[in-house]
């Protein structure tokens, strides 16, 4: 947990205040599990606990399911509060890195080799529309890729000359990767891949498509108030602090939902467009807060740390 077991239960105990029973039994519920959403209802329960504090909070009265999570009266004007977290979790599905370089050291150690030296690799991508595909196969594809002939052959040939290098070039997913032997003990692994999870484009998945779920899911609960969108951080790297601002040509969580609120109007110097028009999406969403999580070592006690 973030916020520690007794800290939860204590912003629980006084939401329970305010809302209804039923669905306070549904957020202790996903609590006490462990699951995908054990994350989301803590965060759920911490900004309702927070904003408790500066003014009323109640459920929103309506009986179809497709509530607002709380109406926030900080003075006279009713607000609609929704609460959202977002993990890289998908990306890692779609590119996964981690699983295939640790079968790959996995299989080096197996047979031998890396008591030799290390591997190094450095795998290609494509870029489909706002979504980066790296270059591995993919995870129901593992198995498969390992049983290879070639593969075997590169390994094999390691084994017989451990004192050259070895490099061992594959296509996969429309681009080419390759996986280099370098000799010598104490030897440091490296790796080049293009990060899928920093943003480059205002549509960088998981934050678009939660702005847009929730937009819709305000819309369609009828209601009529204000509202605040708050994006809690689950292990999202857009939501890291270091990438709040544009960097390069890495997008930040502002220059994200300054699109998506506001649009922006086409910039053109002379006959050449300098920024394209980017149309504004939300009509109901009237003001986004980002909340990340970062983890640091406690000095003295080598703990884990969490700054939120």
């Amino acid at each position: 947990m973030i916020f520690g077991k007794r800290n939860v239960h204590r912003m629980f105990t006084r939401l329970a205040e305010f809302l209804d029973p039923v669905r306070m039994r549904e957020l202790e519920a996903k609590l006490e599990r462990e699951s995908g959403q054990t994350r989301a209802a803590e965060w759920e329960v911490a900004i309702g606990y927070g904003l408790s504090h500066v003014g009323k909070v109640r459920d929103f009265d309506q009986k179809d399911g497709r509530n607002p999570d709380f109406i926030w009266t900080p003075e006279e004007q009713p607000i609609i509060v929704e609460v959202t977290s977002l993990s890289d979790i998908a990306l890692h599905d779609h590119n996964p890195v981690r699983q295939f370089t640790r079968e790959l050291y996995r299989l080096a150690e197996k047979l031998g080799v890396a008591k030799y030296g290390t591997l190094n690799y450095q795998f290609g991508s494509v870029e489909d529309g706002d979504r980066v595909t790296v270059a591995v196969p993919a995870k129901k594809d593992h198995v498969e890729f390992f049983r290879r002939t070639d593969i075997k052959a590169f390994f094999d040939q390691v084994k017989r000359d451990p004192g050259c290098q070895h490099t061992y070039s594959f296509c996969e997913r429309g681009a080419v990767s390759a996986i280099t032997y370098q000799p010598g003990q104490g030897c440091y692994s490296s790796s080049s891949y293009r990060s899928y999870t920093v943003p480059m484009t205002y549509r960088h998945a998981p934050v678009f498509n939660a702005l847009k779920k929730k937009e819709r899911q305000i819309r369609e609960s009828g209601a009529k108030h204000p509202a605040i969108l708050f994006i809690c951080d689950n292990d999202c790297d857009a939501l890291c602090q270091a990438h709040t601002s544009t960097v390069g040509d890495r997008l930040g969580m502002r220059d994200i939902v300054g699109l998506f609120l506001n649009g922006q109007p086409r910039q053109m110097i002379g006959d050449l467009i300098w920024r394209p028009a980017v149309p504004a999406q939300a009509s109901r969403i009237h003001a986004v807060v980002w909340i990340s999580v970062k983890e640091g070592w406690a000095p003295f006690t080598g703990r884990v740390r969490i700054f939120v």
